[in-house]
């Protein structure tokens, strides 16, 4: 079992009221961890995304034209296997 760390946040009083309506059997501790948990996997989402966009915008456009020829090649092929 993962160990828990015990914070204390300063939270506006309308937003509180909105999660304790919505939260339905959760408790607070449960709302914030899934909520910090998305805000984490959203976070790492836009670093990946910002990866692959530096490694894109870092290709000559010879290496662009082999992408989008691979790119191509891998489009047919799934094409052909669903039988499109």
């Amino acid at each position: 079992m993962p160990s828990k760390q015990k914070v204390s946040v300063t939270v506006d009083g309308a937003l509180l009221r909105r999660v304790a309506r919505l939260a339905g059997r959760r408790n607070r501790s449960q709302v914030f961890a899934e909520a910090l948990e998305a805000w984490v996997r959203r976070r790492g989402e836009a670093e990946l995304d910002a990866a692959f966009e530096r490694y894109y915008r870092s290709l000559t456009p010879r290496e662009q034209r082999e992408d989008e020829e691979w790119a191509t090649i891998a489009a047919e092929s799934a094409r052909r296997g669903w039988g499109d």
